[in-house]
């Protein structure tokens, strides 16, 4: 089964940010904007790893 880079990207960073965001929801003085900063990575990477497909459907 071929699973495409974007998505492959995608599932195993927000596997690891549900991971870290359980340890980071624990701390009762962590900062609130560490998981929104690992969501933007996560989407500009696969944003990055996306536009090297050409699309031709219009």
């Amino acid at each position: 089964m071929y699973i495409p880079p974007p998505t492959l990207i995608f599932l195993v960073f927000s596997y690891l940010l549900f991971l870290l965001s359980v340890e980071w929801a624990m701390q009762p003085h962590g900062a609130w904007y560490r998981p929104l900063l690992i969501c933007f990575l996560v989407i500009g990477l696969a944003a990055w790893s996306f536009r090297e497909q050409n699309s031709d459907e219009l």
